[in-house]
């Protein structure tokens, strides 16, 4: 028995994180679809092509760059035409002095009506911004809003990666969990049966029997619920991935690999830069944008110039014939400097730029409040860290401890040396342990991503 307990479980703990790949399946898999095994690396590099998130923030990057090249053309020259048609159904009447009479009255008005009826002008326009401040204050602060968008998808690429490893190592916990437990239930499955034997020969009491077989009806519910959330952790696994409901993944990397990564003395004793830092990175970036809003603001005080270029030619009949080459269109054409040059906006510029002054200011103190946040960050990440490595390495101990105290309680058992309740005892004792030592690898891995990321130099 005890030699079946040894192959079973402990292969199941030790062999499969440090050989095996995990070989995590999905569920009610559609037909004929074939699976997708993916490394960590692997998952990761799909999710940034795939990510709902991450697809969205890229094209954010590229919105930008389309606002930056908008506010390019407007200081590039502008040509626009325009065509209209004018059709005097009813003429107007104008007054004018009665120069008709003889003599002239001048102090007499009367209605006349003059005009064709139908009248087509065609307009062309030329127009160049020869100076505005306030386009080119506008092209930096664009500009400076596209870098902080580049620094923005660059986080989210970095949580994107983080949610994923997160996703990843959780599943990896949760198969080796099942198999431990799958395995478990197989023994006291067997022990449920001998103990039936034992029974019908009188070598044990019925409550002995009973007892064994809640302990097997209990780890049979454990087992469905490990299970059942095995396939909502791998749902969100997919859905981080960005990945079809009805796509199978099998995870090629294994717990033991991970574990084996962790470098405590590196991770506690490596040095922290904040100015590597990517939250604060991105406020350096809203910094810029801000200031450049604030210099922007100021240029309302400055004038414009421009110069344009316009081209018309007109035509005006008394019948519809505007295509009879015969006929006179009349052209005109103009040249000229338009200057605009603000004058009084009775305080509104000047509130103006006192809000982007104020925002100058905060964003100085939001650039200290972020320098201390962070350091606070990484301090308490280094804390979560060793406590949850120091807690991962007990309880790797007090697992192994618990599973060789069951082993021996159930030799003892079945020698007639210990009591069901004494097994029984131990055997949650073991489960519990088993819990724990899960539960405390996820940690452990988990705050050494956390950790990494912060000490991660962008």
């Amino acid at each position: 028995m005890r030699a079946v307990y040894k192959v079973i479980i402990s292969s199941a703990l030790v062999f499969s994180f440090i050989v095996c790949p995990s070989g995590i399946n999905a569920q009610n898999t559609v037909k004929g679809k074939t699976p997708m095994s993916l490394s960590l690396q692997q998952a990761q590099d799909y999710a940034y092509e795939h990510n709902y998130d991450l697809t969205n923030s890229n094209y954010d990057v590229q919105i930008a760059k389309k606002m930056v090249n908008q506010n390019i053309t407007i200081g590039l020259p502008q040509i626009n035409a325009s065509l209209d048609y004018l059709d005097y159904f009813l003429m107007p009447t104008q007054m004018i002095p009665d120069i008709f009479s003889q003599p002239p009255r001048y102090d007499l008005l009367i209605p006349v009506q003059f005009g064709a009826t139908y009248n087509m002008t065609l307009k062309g326009s030329l127009t160049q911004l020869l100076y505005s401040g306030q386009y080119l204050i506008g092209l930096q602060t664009a500009r400076a809003y596209l870098e902080t968008v580049k620094q923005k998808n660059i986080k989210d690429r970095v949580d994107v990666r983080d949610q994923v490893t997160e996703n990843y190592i959780g599943l990896l916990v949760i198969e080796e969990n099942t198999k431990i437990l799958d395995s478990t239930y197989q023994i006291v499955s067997k022990m449920v049966d001998e103990a039936k034997f034992a029974y019908k020969e009188g070598l044990l009491e019925d409550i002995d029997v009973e007892q064994l077989e809640l302990n097997k009806s209990n780890l049979e519910a454990l087992l469905i619920n490990t299970k059942s959330q095995q396939v909502i952790a791998y749902n969100y696994f997919k859905f981080s991935l960005g990945v079809s409901e009805d796509q199978e993944i099998i995870l090629t990397d294994n717990l033991g690999t991970f574990l084996a990564q962790i470098n405590r003395d590196q991770l506690m004793n490596q040095p922290f830069d904040y100015n590597y830092n990517i939250d604060y990175k991105i406020l350096k970036k809203q910094e810029t944008v801000t200031l450049y809003q604030y210099k922007l603001a100021k240029t309302a005080y400055q004038p414009t110039l421009s110069a344009f270029l316009s081209a018309s030619t007109s035509a005006q009949r008394t019948t519809w014939n505007f295509f009879d080459t015969k006929q006179s269109w009349f052209p005109a054409a103009t040249f000229g400097v338009s200057m605009q040059i603000p004058i009084w906006s009775s305080g509104g510029r000047k509130y103006a730029v006192d809000q982007a002054r104020l925002n100058v200011d905060k964003m100085k103190v939001m650039d200290q409040k972020v320098k201390t946040q962070v350091q606070l960050q990484v301090e308490t990440a280094r804390k979560d860290f060793n406590n949850s490595y120091l807690v991962y390495q007990n309880k790797m101990k007090g697992f192994e401890t618990a599973l060789r105290i069951y082993e021996k309680t159930t030799i003892k058992y079945k020698q007639g040396m210990s009591s069901s309740t004494d097994l029984n005892q131990k055997y949650n004792q073991f489960l519990q342990s088993n819990s724990d030592y899960m539960q405390s690898i996820f940690d452990v891995i988990k705050n050494k991503v956390k950790l990494s990321k912060l000490l991660e130099k962008f």
